[in-house]
This record gives C-alpha cells, sequence and structure tokens, in this order.
C-alpha cells in the first residue's frame, strides 16, 4: 500500500507544483551540506557504537522485546505508521491548503515527499547492499529499517517546518514506529538506528533547503502568527498576517 500512496500523493501535489529537478544534487547532498549533518554524525556514531557492542546492546534488546512483546497489539499501530501514511496525509492536507491560496502549503507538501523519497531510495540502497538477515526470517534487507527511515523523515521535516509543538509529537510516533519494528521481531535496534538517522537528516536537510528558496523567493506563509510583544510599557501579544 505505502508505494501506490506516495505515487497517488505526488501526482496529486504535482499538478499544482512542479519537482524542480535542476535541484536533485542540492537535495541529494541536503544532509551533508546543511546542519542535519549533526543528526548523521550523532545517529552514525550511536549506530555503530551499537554494533560494536552488539553481544552486550543488541543481542539483550532484542530478546527483551521479543520474548515481553511490551507494545503488545499496538505494535500494529506502528507498523501502519511506518507505511507512509502520515507522509501522504501530510501531503494531501498540504496540497489542499495550497488549493485555498496559501503558497507555502504546496512547498511543504513536495518537500515532504522529497524528504521521504530520498530517504527511502539510501535506504533501499543500503538494504541491498548490505544484505543483512532480518531476525524473524531468512530475507536480506534488514538493516537499514524501511519504516524507520520514512517515519523519522516525517517527522524530521514536521520539526523543521511547524516547530516544536508538532515535531515533538511527531518524533514520538516515529520513536514508536522504530520501537514496534523490533517489537514485532522484523528488525534489531541498529537497523532501527540507521533507519532513523537516514530518514531525520533527509527530513531536516530537505526541510532547509527549501526555507533557503522560499527566503530567496519571500514567499511567506499567509495564516496568522502569534508573536509576543514587548516595548517598554507595552506587553502582549501580536498577529501577522502575510498577504
Amino acid at each position: 500500500m505505502n508505494k501506490y500512496t506516495l505515487v497517488l500523493v505526488a501526482l496529486f501535489s504535482f499538478s499544482a507544483h512542479a519537482w524542480d529537478m535542476s535541484d536533485l544534487k542540492d537535495e541529494s547532498l541536503s544532509p551533508f551540506t546543511t546542519t542535519a549533518r549533526n543528526v548523521l554524525y550523532v545517529g552514525g556514531a550511536l549506530t555503530l557504537g551499537v554494533l560494536i557492542f552488539e553481544d552486550s546492546i543488541v543481542d539483550p534488546t532484542q530478546s527483551e522485546f521479543v520474548n515481553d512483546k511490551p507494545l503488545g497489539s499496538f505494535s500494529k499501530f506502528g507498523d501502519l505508521a511506518g507505511q507512509m501514511i502520515p507522509n501522504a496525509l501530510y501531503s494531501i492536507g498540504m496540497s489542499l491548503d495550497g488549493y485555498t491560496g496559501n503558497k507555502l502549503g504546496y512547498s511543504r507538501a513536495i518537500g515532504m515527499i522529497k524528504a521521504t523519497a530520498y530517504a527511502s531510495a539510501v535506504t533501499t540502497a543500503i538494504k541491498y547492499t548490505v544484505r543483512e538477515p532480518r531476525p524473524n526470517s531468512n530475507a536480506r534487507n534488514s538493516f537499514p529499517s524501511g519504516h524507520a527511515t520514512t517515519a523519522f523523515a516525517f517527522a524530521g521535516f514536521v520539526y523543521e517546518e511547524h516547530g516544536w509543538q508538532w515535531g515533538v509529537p511527531a518524533l514520538a510516533m516515529a520513536s514508536f514506529v522504530g520501537a514496534s519494528r523490533i517489537n514485532d521481531n522484523y528488525h534489531y535496534l541498529h537497523d532501527v538506528l540507521a533507519g532513523a538517522t537516514i530518514g531525520l537528516a533527509y527530513g531536516i536537510g530537505i526541510s532547509k533547503i527549501d526555507k533557503l528558496k522560499r527566503d530567496a523567493s519571500g514567499e511567506k506563509d499567509a495564516g496568522l502568527t502569534i508573536v509576543p510583544l514587548y516595548d517598554g510599557n507595552i506587553k502582549g501579544l501580536a498577529l501577522i498576517k502575510y498577504f
């Protein structure tokens, strides 16, 4: 379902806002050329550290999750959330926002699709290069986790575009997706960490690139913005609306 959902969203969004392929290089390298590189450094170090201490970290974690099933039947929601459904719903919602007159909606819809697509492509390439067996089968596509990749691409992009109010819940959801993959014995801890690193780096990186373009073009959100106001004896809130 996830592949077809993303294709439908892409077609829906592209009808109003074309994907500029001339930006392919900048976008594909955004995890390295923007502040998203910090995610790569930290996430890469964590993944490597977990692999080095596999016997004392990965194996006990796997056994605990698989045997105790701490997420119980709720893990099925993690499986669904990792199938690009939140990514698709976000892109549809932002496209509809664009149709109502907010140009920023189009940019965000395409940005989410790009972040998900780039992150998924990198994860898929690594999967079929490393070819690590899954913990529950002989399928050699365990590292990195695709579910974690798309979930954290969603979370990273939402955090950058909408701030911590929406970003923190999105990151919590993505973390739940990652935990569900270990809970259901589809992935190891290092698979999830690697997928999360790739997804988060592209979610943040693509948003950073898009913001630079929007700043250069003067594109603003048509919605209301509330900002604190303090000037001597005047204290309160100000409403700002861009036209």
